[in-house]
């Protein structure tokens, strides 16, 4: 793993003093998250939809916006997923500056059977008895609300965390293979501007995909849009940047279902194996 750089506390009380509470995790909405369909070079895949961020400039972003979860581990270099006991985050949907991308920071000096560490108010505490590093890990981890579903379960594993001495729940959907990058997404809008299609311009499995889009339309008035499966029907329109970016992770599950006797499913065997 590589340590960008080692604080102590001074980032947490930073951020402590310019946080700007007014989520609850009780207010977050108990829904089913669906899937929709779109397209890679004429496949299908299937799309979840979470946080939008609206931005404001005429080009998109390259690095979509963060914020920290806190990860108790023994060693520096333990893997994340083994943690001594549940994350803690300070953002939650209805808190300023909150994203569903989430930097992995790693805290070394607690001992396994200490009482958990519910806030950053207790973490403080510990002054230099703990040591905290800031890591270029980034992870896609939606903060839901506490009966909230996935239409597949196993594509995002729901978790338990600490916000505020109280518990929060959020989907796992692992390591953004892109880092904190955003990746091009593109929706094809009619003659009324309504989506008819979703075309992401990489998957899972490669080391460019990232589910944080940096959204573009391509509004098409002559072509029947329904039928847009591929960029190389629309490629004499200039896509315009929609100043969104959204976090829209494809569902792993449906692409092994719906590609297992294929050549995209052999590829996914493929990289399972690796």
């Amino acid at each position: 793993m590589y340590i960008k750089t080692l604080f102590v506390f001074i980032f947490i009380i930073f951020t402590l003093s310019n946080h700007v509470i007014a989520g609850n995790p009780y207010d977050l909405k108990n829904i089913t998250y669906d899937l929709e369909t779109g397209y890679y070079h004429n496949y299908p895949v299937e799309v979840y939809a979470f946080d939008a961020i609206h931005t404001n400039g005429q080009l998109a972003p390259k690095i979509f916006p963060s914020n920290p979860i806190y990860i108790f581990l023994k060693d520096l270099y333990d893997d994340i997923s083994n943690g001594l006991q549940p994350n803690i985050i300070d953002f939650i949907p209805g808190d300023k500056g909150y994203s569903d991308l989430k930097q992995a920071v790693i805290v070394i000096g607690r001992k396994e059977n200490d009482p958990h560490i519910t806030s950053y108010e207790s973490l403080k505490r510990f002054g230099s008895k703990v040591k905290i590093y800031f890591t270029d890990i980034y992870l896609n981890l939606p903060v839901v609300g506490f009966s909230a579903e996935l239409t597949y379960p196993d594509d995002g594993p729901a978790k338990f965390g600490y916000y505020k001495s109280g518990p929060v729940r959020y989907f796992d959907f692992g390591i953004n293979p892109a880092g904190n990058a955003t990746a091009p997404i593109y929706h094809v809008l009619d003659k009324n501007y309504v989506t008819v299609s979703i075309l992401p311009s990489t998957i899972p499995g490669f080391k460019d995909y990232s589910a944080m889009w940096s959204v573009f339309n391509i509004t098409v008035i002559n072509l029947p849009v329904k039928k847009i499966t591929s960029l190389d029907q629309v490629s004499d329109i200039t896509p315009i940047y929609s100043n969104n970016l959204v976090n829209c992770p494809i569902s792993t599950i449906s692409l092994k279902k719906r590609y297992e006797f294929s050549i995209l499913g052999t590829f996914y065997k493929m990289i399972e194996y690796w």
